[in-house]
């Protein structure tokens, strides 16, 4: 050691003990604890897709130096989802629609713990439950029969169900019931049922039946003559296919006089007549197949020439036609061919479109000659 150094320290010591300081260790070359090492890192990868009901995969990938501890976690929308600390996250419906992301831990003595995080986008809904057995239809396809359908079976439990109901393709209104009472308006068509399955956190899934045959109706009487009331043909509202000349008469016997006629009627298309529980005999003529009203179709338009029953085939409110040059028509309260009952008539001979108020309280409407009627209000 040279003098001058020497020479210092003892000048140091001196003034260290001139201060009170009994003894003092000095040390020759002091330098202070390093800080932890640190990874070098890489962000995450994950494997499988990113939808509800699917399995993800976490990737850790390579750190220098390799982690001896690795750790997991998968948060929604940035916040950790509990329990979620494994390699592997299947998402749940609840994660349906929020934002996934995957973050990675590493660790090793020496080293400080370092995290990586990676977005892996919003979670999907999951795929459609899948039919395994499709649904089926019972019942007959003929107006006023009921048909029902199965649910079939699927690949997922826990499914709520809802139906439609399809003629010739077309979704019917308003029929979302597992059975469905066949009307009027789909004769000649054909039906099938629809069944949706859903499930939260999952696309919906849906299956068809198979289609019926053509809907059918069944006649309740037919024929030319004169028929007593009671047995074949019984007291009720009827209407019939489309004519091109059709007589009827409600009698009270059946001798031919004249004043046995209760009420008649006679014109073209489709013609409906009410048979009292007192009338004793009714005659047609070329009236062809006659129907319960019931199965009488809904129209949204109105042909040239016909009798139409009020609420059950048409809705009362205003129609206009555009011909009518040589148009009747009548409003009655009842279709008994009696003068009586005759409400409002009217007829037009060329005096360009023409509107008719129709009441709630009206029973028929009929129309000869006057063109399609359109419900304007």
């Amino acid at each position: 050691m040279s003098p001058t150094r020497s020479a210092s320290r003892g000048r140091a010591l001196l003034a260290l003990l001139g201060l009170g300081i009994a003894s003092v260790t000095v040390l020759a070359g002091t330098t202070p604890a390093s800080a932890a090492a640190t990874f070098t890192t890489q962000a995450p990868r994950a494997t499988g897709a990113v939808k509800v009901g699917s399995t993800i995969t976490a990737v850790f990938p390579t750190w220098r130096p390799a982690p001896t501890a690795k750790g997991y976690r998968w948060l929604r929308d940035g916040k950790a989802i509990t329990g979620a600390t494994r390699p592997t996250y299947t998402p749940a419906a609840g994660d349906s629609g929020h934002r996934l992301s995957l973050m990675i831990i590493g660790s090793r003595s020496g080293y400080a713990k370092a995290t990586r995080t990676k977005d892996l986008g919003i979670v999907a809904k999951g795929d459609a439950p899948k039919m395994t057995v499709a649904p089926k239809l019972t019942g007959s396809a003929k107006v006023g029969s009921t048909l029902t359908t199965t649910n079939g079976s699927w690949n997922r439990s826990g499914l709520s169900v809802r139906y439609q109901w399809l003629r010739n393709g077309s979704v019917i209104s308003g029929q979302t019931k597992k059975s469905y009472t066949v009307s009027g308006s789909d004769f000649g068509a054909t039906l099938a049922a629809r069944v949706i399955v859903s499930k939260a956190g999952y696309q919906d899934g849906s299956a068809r039946t198979t289609v019926t045959a053509k809907v059918t109706r069944s006649a309740a009487f037919s024929g030319n003559g004169t028929y007593a009331v009671g047995s074949k043909i019984k007291p009720g509202t009827y209407f019939s296919g489309s004519t091109s000349g059709c007589y009827w008469a409600r009698l009270s016997g059946a001798s031919g006089s004249f004043d046995e006629i209760i009420g008649n009627s006679f014109g073209s298309g489709q013609r409906i007549i009410t048979i009292a529980s007192s009338d004793r005999y009714v005659s047609f003529s070329d009236c062809g197949s006659w129907y319960p009203i019931a199965s009488a179709p809904r129209l949204t338009k109105m042909p040239a020439d016909g009798v139409f029953k009020v609420g059950q085939q048409i809705a009362a409110g205003t129609w206009r036609t555009s011909f009518t040059d040589g148009c009747y028509w009548e409003t009655s309260s009842r279709a008994s061919g009696r003068f009586e009952d005759v409400i409002a008539n009217d007829f037009i001979d060329g005096r360009g479109s023409t509107t008719v108020r129709i009441g709630s309280d009206i029973s028929v409407f009929e129309s000869s000659g006057c063109g399609t009627w359109s419900k304007v209000g």
